[in-house]
């Protein structure tokens, strides 16, 4: 088998050209999506990224750590398990995957049928199509997104806050909020991109905050003058 050369050994210092070495790879994304909001297990990861074996994921996680994409980690005491994180370098890319998204929206050959979203992903494409403008009033809220693809999936628990711009954070506080939505995170997707109905999903608590947040990505993108 021919040994696979970069773009430098081949004289070519561009810096973009590296980037796309490091990122090309048919599973390097959906890890990267898949902790981009915060450390998981293998088997976490195994069960998230769709189709890929346990011995390509080893190896993709092997030939990320190399590259200063992924470090193995440990959670905190009493829990102490094993888990992947990204590096702080790799957490930049957050924004070069939302306008990445934004822009593939667009593609002649992107398909959705038979097709879903994990929970993470379903977070991910909230922070890529959200409206980058203020929300008034502000909101507050829980999701519980859980993968029904994956048998007995608990899912995650996320905090929303939409006030000056969108922030999501995974796990953290989600009991003081007065609305909970509780969602396979595919079809969360759906009401929110595709027109799904509201009464899809399970919604605890104050039905006027989540009927807020689902009109703001459901409202026409406001026309750019000049």
């Amino acid at each position: 088998m021919p040994i696979k050369q970069s773009y430098a050994r081949h004289g070519d210092a561009c810096a973009t050209a590296h980037a796309m070495e490091l990122l090309g790879d048919k599973w390097t994304y959906p890890v990267l999506r898949e902790l981009m909001l915060g450390p998981k297990r293998f088997g976490q990861l195994a069960a998230s990224v769709r189709g890929v074996t346990p011995a390509v994921l080893t190896a993709r996680l092997r030939e990320m750590t190399r590259n200063g994409l992924v470090r193995p980690s440990s959670l905190p005491l009493p829990t102490n398990a094993a888990v992947y994180e990204l590096t702080d370098w790799a957490r930049e890319l957050a924004p070069v995957f939302e306008s990445l998204g934004r822009w593939a929206q667009a593609s002649p050959t992107r398909t959705m049928e038979g097709g879903g979203l994990t929970p993470d992903a379903a977070v991910q494409s909230m922070l890529t199509m959200a409206p980058h403008q203020p929300l008034d009033p502000p909101i507050d809220l829980t999701l519980h997104l859980y993968d029904g693809r994956l048998p007995d999936d608990e899912g995650y628990r996320y905090r929303v806050r939409w006030a000056a711009h969108l922030d999501i954070v995974r796990g953290t506080d989600t009991d003081v909020t007065r609305s909970t939505v509780t969602a396979d995170s595919s079809t969360w997707a759906g009401v929110l991109h595709q027109g799904q109905p509201l009464d899809e999903v399970d919604v605890e608590g104050a039905p006027g905050d989540v009927e807020h947040l689902v009109a703001a990505f459901r409202a026409p993108a406001p026309a750019h003058l000049g």
